[in-house]
């Protein structure tokens, strides 16, 4: 079996506990003179710098509420901390939003339709990138943000091309689905950082038409580099998307590559906007994988945690976490002590259902091969009864009535909630209101209510952005 991957000590990870967290605040909010009215009265009013010179924009994509639940209370299970999400929403001076996340043609968005929303601040069909209904291309952010002489930055666990960071960065008649157009044009327009998967698309020919990027393809070359200016950067970490928490050994997490993108980009005199995305929490939902789903939510949160830190102490840098949309609701669903045992055996998950499909042989494989395939990575030693359903389902057989719960992995997902507690309620996105927390210069204008497509303006009023291009 290949090694796990290094995990990080936890205590090396772990926050405050709650009540060390409270307790600090307290102290805080009594040093600030904010412990009651009468104090806070004679307090100088504190002054917000009027714009950010860095933005950090992060992506969860296809989180729930409930996969943030999950998250958060694994990580209170495991290292006996809230997780750095929860932990932002004490902090003075965050601004909670519920999002609306529905595009042109569409109550259920897709990625592509939502990241154009925010690059472009206009609503458009499923499936574009920075085209609007009526054929237009507007100048998407991250375009708009180097015009303006910024450094511009992309970090993903998908490919580089995917809907996510093409809809902050390019305008591409075809949609989505060309990625190689998408790739061209990322490396064409210069943005100064881009870290992610996608090999197949950014080949060396793609590369090298742009003479400004150092290319490194390896996690190694990627930490040794040093935070300095000069070249752009592209990494690249594997031929497709990166691999799932659960199953990496080799590649950079997301926290490192967010961490070296900082590193570099905070380099540059004008500031920088940089999108992160934790591309594979979307995948994991679509396949119903509560074990590949919560670990790379807590992935996610630790990125969430180096860009933080970053902005901690500074007066300069808007946070601003959020999805592009939720994805199959999963929640935890046993009561009782029964369902907090069954909840922590995620905490054991050692591969995805990726992993496991790429290890069964269709015509070859039998039951029994399958039945040691789940075990190696999940733990968990399926029943005769769950076996046969499994087995049903491998034949192609309907196991549940609802298709777009018994597409994919559903199947495999609904019997293994059997012994996790995590159930879903499709393989599909979902019209769901989403969260966004801003901290920082701007946060203050973010309403508590907004459509998707409203995001863009605060941004770009928060960097002091000239008017963007009409038509590209």
């Amino acid at each position: 079996m290949t090694d796990r991957p290094r995990k990080p000590d936890p205590a090396a990870r772990r926050g405050v506990s709650r009540r060390d967290f409270l307790g600090t605040g307290v102290a805080t909010a009594a040093a600030l003179g904010l412990t009651g009215t009468a104090d806070a009265a004679r307090q100088p009013e504190i002054i917000r710098p009027r714009h950010a010179r860095n933005l950090i924009f992060l992506v969860s994509d296809g989180m729930s509420t409930g996969t943030l639940t999950l998250a958060d209370l694994l990580l209170r299970h495991t290292e006996g901390r809230r997780s750095r999400w929860w932990q932002l929403f004490a902090e003075p001076g965050v601004r909670r939003s519920v999002i609306d996340t529905a595009s042109a043609n569409s109550l259920v968005t897709d990625s592509a339709a939502a990241s154009t929303a925010w690059g472009i601040g206009e609503l458009v069909f499923n499936g574009a990138i920075g085209v609007t209904p009526d054929a237009r291309r507007p100048e998407p952010i991250l375009h708009h943000a180097r015009r303006a002489g910024k450094a511009t930055g992309l970090v993903t666990t998908c490919t580089l091309s995917h809907a996510t960071p093409a809809g902050w960065a390019c305008n591409i008649d075809k949609g989505r689905s060309d990625e190689p157009a998408i790739a061209a044009q990322m490396i064409q327009r210069g943005y100064d950082v881009l870290l992610g998967g996608g090999r197949r698309f950014f080949t060396d020919e793609v590369i090298a038409a742009n003479s400004d990027f150092t290319p490194v393809f390896d996690r190694d070359a990627l930490l040794a580099l040093p935070p300095a200016q000069g070249h752009n950067l592209v990494g690249v970490f594997a031929r497709g998307q990166m691999d799932y928490e659960v199953d990496r050994t080799d590649q950079p997490s997301l926290a490192e590559m967010a961490a070296a993108a900082i590193n570099r980009l905070a380099a540059r005199p004008d500031g920088f906007v940089l999108q992160i995305e934790g591309g594979r929490v979307d995948h994991a939902a679509h396949n119903n994988d509560a074990g590949a789903l919560v670990h790379d939510q807590i992935a996610f949160d630790d990125a969430l945690g180096v860009a933080l830190d970053f902005a901690a102490g500074r007066d300069d840098t808007l946070v601003v976490t959020t999805t592009d949309h939720a994805n199959a609701n999963p929640g935890l669903t046993d009561y009782l002590s029964t369902g907090a045992k069954k909840f922590a055996t995620l905490a054991d998950r050692r591969h995805s259902f990726d992993w496991i499909n790429d290890r069964y042989e269709p015509g070859v494989s039998t039951a029994e091969d399958h039945r040691r395939i789940i075990l190696e990575a999940t733990g968990v030693e399926l029943t005769d009864a769950e076996l046969a359903t499994v087995t049903r389902w491998r034949e192609g057989e309907t196991i549940i009535p609802y298709r777009s719960a018994d597409k994919s992995f559903g199947p495999l997902g609904s019997v293994l909630a059997n012994h996790c507690g995590v159930a879903f309620i499709s393989g599909n996105h979902t019209a769901d209101f989403v969260e966004q927390t801003s901290i920082g210069p701007g946060a203050e204008n973010m309403p508590p209510m907004m459509r998707i497509d409203e995001t863009h303006a605060v941004l770009a009023k928060a960097l002091d952005l000239p008017p963007a291009l009409a038509n590209l």
